[in-house]
């Protein structure tokens, strides 16, 4: 059963307050533990985490079989582009700033509309146009006088791209797929893979875990079990590049994280980037509500 479109709004928007607090959590990890051991550690964790809802939710008795086999596959390729954007980013978070990392992940908004082009995806024009008017938010957000270009930073793009391909990805299956187990499928792929290359990289000490262990534990909990699975039910009824338009909005909610808790002072430039980010938002979605009133007549 697809849910109704606010709903699946309210999801995303709250996967992106997730994901925009948990840059605190990746940065702080990533001076303890290397990328392949914070990732593997994290996302294994928030896999177990996922692991109740099992009893829980069924799996549909309506095409059981395929719904299975749909999810398994689907899940698995998820997996597999999950891992190469986590890794990429964490990488690249531990030479980098988490503003940095934070506003360069968030140019998935951009990737994930252009990538469509090619497997024929049409968007209306206000899709792009909400879009250009997110980039141009994101830009004033990110660039100010106090960026300086680090050698993390690269990674953090590659990893965006990566990004759009996995929200592709979800949009694609979401819709045939039982949710929970997609989700914890596609965790546990990176998870396992990750802590397989961790092992082999030496990126695995109890130290350094025990000194790394709250930023892990916080960030398998929430940007990991409940913001990647909170994404996955949305997506069942938010096309990828409206999707991505909402989930963009986690540098918004970084910047408010570091004005609540860590005291920053945004210039005057990040907050109107951070106003015209809601606009595009919201200029998104103005073609389908005015259908959908029109219906309603």
């Amino acid at each position: 059963m697809r849910m109704t479109t606010p709903i699946a709004d309210t999801f995303l928007l709250l996967a992106a307050a997730i994901w925009g607090a948990g840059f605190v959590a990746q940065v702080l990890g990533a001076e303890h533990v290397g990328p392949f051991g914070f990732t593997g550690l994290r996302f294994t964790i928030g896999t177990v985490l996922l692991l109740p809802l099992l009893f829980i939710v069924p799996w549909p008795k309506e095409n059981a079989q395929e719904v299975r086999r749909i999810t398994w596959r689907g899940g698995l390729i998820a997996g597999v582009v999950m891992t190469a954007g986590a890794l990429f980013q964490q990488a690249g978070l531990g030479h980098t700033t988490a503003s940095n990392g934070a506003f360069i992940t968030s140019l998935y908004v951009v990737f994930v509309p252009l990538l469509g082009l090619f497997i024929g995806t049409a968007l209306r024009w206000n899709v792009w146009l909400g879009v250009a008017i997110a980039a141009i938010g994101l830009a004033l957000l990110g660039i100010t006088r106090e960026f300086e270009f680090n050698r993390g930073d690269p990674l953090v793009l590659v990893s965006a791209m990566i990004w759009g391909v996995q929200v592709i990805i979800v949009g694609k299956y979401s819709t045939r797929v039982e949710a929970i187990r997609f989700s914890m499928i596609q965790l546990g792929v990176t998870g396992l893979v990750s802590l397989v290359f961790a092992a082999f990289l030496g990126q695995l000490h109890c130290e350094s875990i025990l000194l790394a262990k709250w930023a892990i534990l916080l960030g398998a909990a929430f940007p990991v079990a409940i913001a990647f699975t909170l994404q996955v039910l949305a997506q069942k009824s938010a096309p990828p590049a409206h999707a991505a338009l909402i989930m963009s909005l986690e540098s918004v909610f970084g910047m408010a994280c570091g004005i609540m808790f860590l005291s920053e002072r945004p210039e005057t430039q990040q907050y109107i980037g951070a106003a015209l980010m809601l606009t595009g938002v919201v200029v998104s979605q103005m073609v389908r509500r005015e259908r959908s009133r029109e219906l309603q007549r």
